[in-house]
């Protein structure tokens, strides 16, 4: 029964990063038809996670803060406050900031690979180093296959400096959020991702106060920036945190690295930036990748039995 239960939960986890991984496969498209529209990067940072953080509120209004508390802090009670602002530091604005500047300098499924490539990476280290996770065959190959595989998907070469340079440090701070939520133990949902959200929207309120300009928002913006708050900043942080909960930190951000196969298609769509035969193949190392690191024939048949 407890196998059962164990291997229940794995499979769980897989579902709910790869639900996180094709809600944040929407991020840059939305966020390159809103520059499009006028809005910077700044501007995008800043009020899709101000839009999440209040729709987050209204809904949970009347459910007591400090009822919120209790459900989200399963193992240590000390510096509560200090630990999920550290994380909504991370896996915020770290993420938000320098992704959203990232989309400016190329191809939105380029900053994807690069950005969740380095985020399966940080976890995996990171999550040896803090969290004692041992770093196993499986998971090393199932890391470098599917890491292989994004940039096979989509990497065309002579991409900016800066879309490298902005898409790893956001990787970098994602993949160490996902360490942190779970070096500290907090347990995912709602209630989680509202504290993360209203955090970073203080963060990011400095850099939108710097390059602050008149916004001139129409029907169109309003209902993009609405998307962008609920898909990936409120649906898509709520599955990340509840992956989590079940899977480890690097098993998470592999797993996820299932996002730039739905950014392809989604800028294929909206974008016109058509996949080529190198996506399908990319696509094949990246499902092969998530396959092995988390053992997912062994525990379909575990399952099974």
């Amino acid at each position: 029964m407890e196998k059962f239960l164990k291997n229940n939960n794995i499979l769980l986890g897989i579902i709910f990063a790869l639900a996180a991984a094709a809600l944040n496969g929407s991020i840059g498209v939305i966020s390159k038809l809103l520059m499009n529209s006028g809005l910077n990067s700044n501007d995008i940072a800043f009020l899709k996670t101000a839009i999440a953080c209040i729709l987050l509120s209204v809904l949970l209004i009347k459910t007591p803060i400090a009822k919120q508390m209790a459900f989200i802090r399963a193992l240590s009670r000390n510096f509560f406050w200090l630990k999920v602002a550290c994380c909504a530091f991370l896996g915020i604005f770290v993420l938000f900031y320098f992704e959203t500047i990232a989309y400016q300098y190329g191809n939105a499924s380029d900053v994807v690979v690069v950005l969740m490539a380095s985020a399966a990476v940080s976890a995996l280290l990171f999550g040896a180093a803090l969290l004692k996770e041992k770093i196993s065959i499986a998971a090393v190959s199932g890391t470098l296959l599917a890491v292989g595989g994004i940039f096979i998907i989509s990497w065309s070469g002579g991409n900016d400096f800066l879309l490298i340079l902005n898409s790893i440090f956001a990787g970098l701070g994602y993949g160490l959020f996902s360490v942190m939520v779970k070096k500290f133990g907090f347990k995912g949902g709602l209630y989680l991702t509202r504290f993360l959200l209203f955090f970073g929207m203080i963060y990011l309120a400095i850099p939108f106060a710097q390059t602050f300009h008149g916004l001139e928002l129409n029907l169109y913006s309003i209902l993009a920036l609405c998307a962008l708050a609920l898909l990936p900043t409120i649906l898509g942080f709520y599955c990340t945190t509840k992956a989590l909960q079940y899977l480890s930190a690097a098993k998470v951000q592999v797993t996820e690295l299932s996002e730039p196969l739905f950014a392809v298609v989604l800028a294929w769509l909206f974008l016109s930036e058509y996949p080529s035969i190198h996506f399908w193949i990319g696509a094949f190392f990246v499902i092969l990748g998530i396959m092995l690191i988390n053992n997912i024939l062994f525990v379909l048949r575990k399952s099974e039995t």
